[in-house]
Protein backbone atom coordinates (compact mmCIF):
# COMPACT_ATOMS: atom_id res chain seq x y z
CA UNK A 1 0.00 0.00 0.00
CA UNK A 2 2.75 2.67 1.07
CA UNK A 3 4.60 1.64 -2.51
CA UNK A 4 1.81 2.86 -4.74
CA UNK A 5 0.55 5.65 -2.11
CA UNK A 6 2.68 8.22 -2.25
CA UNK A 7 1.13 10.49 0.04
CA UNK A 8 0.66 7.67 2.66
CA UNK A 9 4.69 7.18 2.16
CA UNK A 10 5.75 10.53 3.18
CA UNK A 11 3.62 10.90 5.83
CA UNK A 12 4.68 7.77 7.56
CA UNK A 13 8.35 9.37 6.97
CA UNK A 14 7.29 12.56 8.53
CA UNK A 15 5.77 10.52 11.31
CA UNK A 16 9.28 8.07 12.02
CA UNK A 17 11.21 10.93 11.82
CA UNK A 18 9.17 13.28 14.26
CA UNK A 19 9.33 10.05 16.81
CA UNK A 20 13.54 9.33 16.24
CA UNK A 21 13.65 13.28 17.10
CA UNK A 22 11.93 12.97 20.70
CA UNK A 23 14.24 11.53 23.41
CA UNK A 24 10.72 10.01 24.37
CA UNK A 25 10.47 7.91 21.84
CA UNK A 26 13.48 5.56 23.33
CA UNK A 27 11.88 5.05 26.60
CA UNK A 28 9.77 1.50 27.09
CA UNK A 29 7.14 2.85 29.94
CA UNK A 30 5.77 -0.24 31.04
CA UNK A 31 5.58 -1.93 27.76
CA UNK A 32 7.43 -4.60 25.55
CA UNK A 33 7.36 -1.72 23.06
CA UNK A 34 9.38 1.77 23.00
CA UNK A 35 7.29 4.98 23.06
CA UNK A 36 8.65 5.17 19.02
CA UNK A 37 6.59 2.18 18.49
CA UNK A 38 3.51 2.59 19.97
CA UNK A 39 3.49 6.10 18.51
CA UNK A 40 3.37 4.60 15.08
CA UNK A 41 0.04 2.78 15.91
CA UNK A 42 -2.78 5.30 14.49
CA UNK A 43 -1.22 5.60 11.41
CA UNK A 44 -0.42 1.60 11.25
CA UNK A 45 -4.18 1.48 12.37
CA UNK A 46 -5.15 3.86 9.74
CA UNK A 47 -3.30 2.68 7.10
CA UNK A 48 -4.33 -0.94 7.08
CA UNK A 49 -7.96 0.46 7.15
CA UNK A 50 -7.39 2.15 3.89
CA UNK A 51 -5.50 -0.61 2.55
CA UNK A 52 -8.41 -2.74 3.37
CA UNK A 53 -6.22 -5.37 5.42
CA UNK A 54 -8.61 -8.03 6.81
CA UNK A 55 -6.51 -10.95 8.03
CA UNK A 56 -6.27 -12.81 11.56
CA UNK A 57 -3.48 -12.32 13.48
CA UNK A 58 -2.58 -12.53 17.38
CA UNK A 59 -0.07 -10.25 18.87
CA UNK A 60 1.01 -9.96 22.65
CA UNK A 61 -0.50 -7.17 24.33
CA UNK A 62 1.15 -3.90 24.69
CA UNK A 63 -0.50 -0.71 23.57
CA UNK A 64 -2.75 1.14 25.66
CA UNK A 65 -5.61 0.14 23.25
CA UNK A 66 -5.20 -3.42 23.77
CA UNK A 67 -4.52 -2.87 27.52
CA UNK A 68 -7.96 -1.07 27.34
CA UNK A 69 -9.99 -3.68 25.34
CA UNK A 70 -8.10 -6.64 27.46
CA UNK A 71 -9.33 -4.68 30.47
CA UNK A 72 -13.25 -4.62 29.39
CA UNK A 73 -13.16 -8.09 27.95
CA UNK A 74 -12.17 -9.57 31.29
CA UNK A 75 -14.62 -7.61 33.23
CA UNK A 76 -17.65 -8.07 31.14
CA UNK A 77 -16.90 -11.92 30.43
CA UNK A 78 -15.72 -12.57 33.87
CA UNK A 79 -15.81 -10.28 36.87
CA UNK A 80 -19.19 -8.62 35.82
CA UNK A 81 -21.24 -12.14 36.75
CA UNK A 82 -19.27 -12.20 40.03
CA UNK A 83 -20.31 -8.18 40.90
CA UNK A 84 -16.25 -7.86 41.68
CA UNK A 85 -13.55 -6.03 39.89
CA UNK A 86 -10.46 -8.00 38.43
CA UNK A 87 -8.07 -8.84 41.12
CA UNK A 88 -5.83 -10.66 38.46
CA UNK A 89 -4.48 -7.22 36.97
CA UNK A 90 -1.40 -8.51 38.57
CA UNK A 91 -0.51 -10.68 35.87
CA UNK A 92 -0.06 -7.89 33.36
CA UNK A 93 3.23 -7.16 34.34
CA UNK A 94 4.61 -10.76 35.44
CA UNK A 95 7.15 -12.97 33.42
CA UNK A 96 5.23 -15.95 34.06
CA UNK A 97 2.28 -14.28 32.18
CA UNK A 98 1.68 -13.57 28.39
CA UNK A 99 -1.53 -11.99 27.25
CA UNK A 100 -2.00 -12.44 22.83
CA UNK A 101 -4.77 -10.06 21.59
CA UNK A 102 -6.73 -11.56 18.32
CA UNK A 103 -6.83 -9.10 15.73
CA UNK A 104 -9.68 -9.46 12.68
CA UNK A 105 -8.17 -6.89 10.32
CA UNK A 106 -7.49 -4.03 12.80
CA UNK A 107 -10.45 -5.04 15.13
CA UNK A 108 -9.59 -6.87 18.36
CA UNK A 109 -11.76 -9.57 18.74
CA UNK A 110 -10.32 -11.66 21.10
CA UNK A 111 -8.16 -12.75 24.05
CA UNK A 112 -6.29 -15.35 25.89
CA UNK A 113 -4.12 -15.28 29.04
CA UNK A 114 -1.41 -17.76 29.27
CA UNK A 115 0.44 -18.81 32.28
CA UNK A 116 3.61 -20.16 31.72
CA UNK A 117 4.85 -23.58 34.05
CA UNK A 118 7.84 -25.19 34.63
CA UNK A 119 8.57 -28.28 32.37
CA UNK A 120 7.65 -26.78 29.13
CA UNK A 121 4.03 -26.38 30.22
CA UNK A 122 1.11 -23.77 30.19
CA UNK A 123 -2.30 -23.17 31.31
CA UNK A 124 -4.56 -21.22 29.26
CA UNK A 125 -6.19 -19.14 31.88
CA UNK A 126 -8.38 -16.84 29.88
CA UNK A 127 -9.44 -17.48 26.35
CA UNK A 128 -12.77 -15.29 25.08
CA UNK A 129 -13.80 -14.37 21.60
CA UNK A 130 -16.14 -10.78 21.81
CA UNK A 131 -19.99 -12.13 21.88
CA UNK A 132 -20.07 -10.39 18.26
CA UNK A 133 -17.65 -12.43 16.36
CA UNK A 134 -18.27 -15.60 18.01
CA UNK A 135 -19.56 -18.93 15.50
CA UNK A 136 -17.46 -17.53 12.82
CA UNK A 137 -14.44 -19.86 13.64
CA UNK A 138 -12.63 -17.83 15.19
CA UNK A 139 -12.29 -19.28 18.60
CA UNK A 140 -10.90 -21.90 16.55
CA UNK A 141 -8.29 -20.20 14.81
CA UNK A 142 -7.45 -18.10 17.67
CA UNK A 143 -6.53 -21.05 19.48
CA UNK A 144 -4.46 -22.95 16.53
CA UNK A 145 -2.82 -19.73 16.44
CA UNK A 146 -2.09 -19.66 19.98
CA UNK A 147 -0.94 -23.24 20.26
CA UNK A 148 1.97 -22.57 17.48
CA UNK A 149 2.87 -19.64 19.15
CA UNK A 150 2.92 -21.33 22.55
CA UNK A 151 5.53 -23.98 20.65
CA UNK A 152 7.49 -21.28 19.37
CA UNK A 153 8.44 -20.96 22.95
CA UNK A 154 9.27 -23.87 23.71
CA UNK A 155 5.93 -25.09 25.27
CA UNK A 156 4.77 -28.89 24.82
CA UNK A 157 1.76 -28.99 26.76
CA UNK A 158 -1.32 -26.52 27.47
CA UNK A 159 -4.18 -26.96 30.32
CA UNK A 160 -7.44 -25.60 30.39
CA UNK A 161 -9.78 -25.69 32.67
CA UNK A 162 -13.19 -25.06 31.35
CA UNK A 163 -16.67 -24.27 32.13
CA UNK A 164 -18.84 -26.83 31.15
CA UNK A 165 -20.61 -25.00 28.78
CA UNK A 166 -17.05 -24.45 26.75
CA UNK A 167 -15.67 -28.32 27.15
CA UNK A 168 -17.62 -29.04 23.45
CA UNK A 169 -15.34 -26.39 22.06
CA UNK A 170 -12.37 -27.98 23.04
CA UNK A 171 -13.09 -31.42 22.20
CA UNK A 172 -13.81 -29.73 18.83
CA UNK A 173 -10.13 -28.75 18.82
CA UNK A 174 -8.86 -31.83 19.59
CA UNK A 175 -8.13 -31.45 23.35
CA UNK A 176 -9.03 -34.00 25.93
CA UNK A 177 -9.49 -34.66 29.77
CA UNK A 178 -6.71 -35.23 32.19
Amino acid sequence: YLRDQSEAREEYAALKEDLLNEKSSYQKNGSIFSEYNLGKDDFIRKTLKAAHYDRIRIMRCAHYAEWDFVKKLRQRYLFDSLSTTDPHTWTFNHKDHSHLILYLGVEMIGYAHIQFWSDQRAALRIFVIDELHRHHGFGSQFLQLCEKWLKKQGIQSLHDEARPEVVKFYRKNGYSEM
